[in-house]
């Protein structure tokens, strides 16, 4: 137990650091860059972050656990909203200035709605899993193609670049832009052993309780693949990096959805409980319409909000322990 709990610290040490490293050195190349900051949440941050999704998803379906791959999408999304979101406006009042954020937040709607759509005969196929692979495909080119047509506006602006370190200054922008790239995949890959560590205490503490395997699976999984997300959103507030924190949001539950569960679809014969579709899903859908209030109306997502949203997420697990 005494080393479990060392491990869960550590871990969570680590979840710090590697978003650190993530949102500064993401922010640093979109500025440089001439780049929205949304984009690069919607994109790097978000693919980079949503890599613990990627890889249990995987591995559970390659061992045949299709429905607890499936059910590690739901959840992480889940608690992209309900907790990352939820915790980092009651933290902080989120103010969106990136008129583009409503685009990508309706692009995460229409992810949600095929994905619920796919599930309703109870799996998962082929075809339907090669759809939405070639739905994140389209995304991702629209985003970089739209992010250089706003390149051009962007460089009559002046931005406001954090100061960098003095060793950086003797650099020029190539040798910059490769060492904030270096520090963007050293911050991932960071991430990703943070929330490996984490995860795998917190199981060893919850076995120790005798809390079941199921529980942890459906609950402790889910949230231990949002850790990234979560590390890099307390980051992003802390930095007042707003859009690069609800892009993350946004970017990894496109991500989830399409790149997760096409890559699913395709390789593997996907099946699981009607509650998927009748019970998980739908919640999945409300807890990303919370949002809407704040993307379409004021701009503005105030703490009120954010209670509201993570009360949600604990109701839901909850809800989880007591079925």
């Amino acid at each position: 137990m005494f080393i479990d709990l060392i491990l869960f610290g550590f871990g969570l040490l680590l979840l710090y650091v590697g978003a650190e490293l993530l949102v500064r050195g993401a922010s640093r190349l979109a500025l440089q860059a001439n780049i929205s900051r949304l984009v690069v949440g919607v994109t790097i941050v978000a693919f980079g972050t949503s890599s613990p999704e990627f890889l249990v998803s995987i591995i559970a379906g390659w061992t045949g656990r299709t429905g607890v791959a499936l059910g590690n999408i739901i959840g992480s999304n889940i608690a992209n909203i309900g907790l990352i979101i939820g915790v980092s406006i009651m933290l902080r009042p989120l103010v969106l200035k990136d008129t583009h954020i409503k685009r990508e937040f309706f692009w995460m709607l229409g992810a949600t709605a095929f994905f619920w759509l796919s599930v309703l005969d109870g799996h998962l196929s082929t075809p339907e899993g090669l759809v939405m692979l070639a739905g994140i495909i389209a995304f991702t080119i629209i985003i970089i193609n739209q992010s250089i047509r706003q390149r051009k506006i962007n460089q009559s602006v002046e931005l406001d670049i954090p100061e960098e370190p003095a060793w950086m200054i003797q650099f020029n922008s190539r040798v910059k832009a490769l060492i904030y790239i270096i520090q963007i995949i050293t911050g991932i890959i960071i991430l990703v052993w943070g929330s490996e560590l984490t995860i795998d205490a917190a199981t060893g503490l919850a076995r120790r309780f005798g809390v079941p395997e199921l529980i942890i699976g459906l609950s402790l999984v889910a949230f231990g693949t949002s850790l990234p997300e979560l590390a890099t959103a307390i980051v992003s507030v802390i930095r007042r990096e707003n859009e690069i924190l609800i892009g993350n949001v946004i970017g990894s539950n496109i991500f989830n959805l399409l790149f997760v569960g096409g890559a699913l679809g395709t390789a593997f014969h996907v099946s699981f409980s009607e509650d998927i579709y009748s019970l998980h899903i739908p919640l999945m859908a409300g807890m990303s319409l919370m949002l809407l209030p704040g993307i379409i109306g004021r701009k503005t997502l105030s703490r009120y909000w954010g209670v509201i949203i993570t009360l949600m997420y604990v109701t839901f697990i909850l809800l989880i322990y007591l079925s």
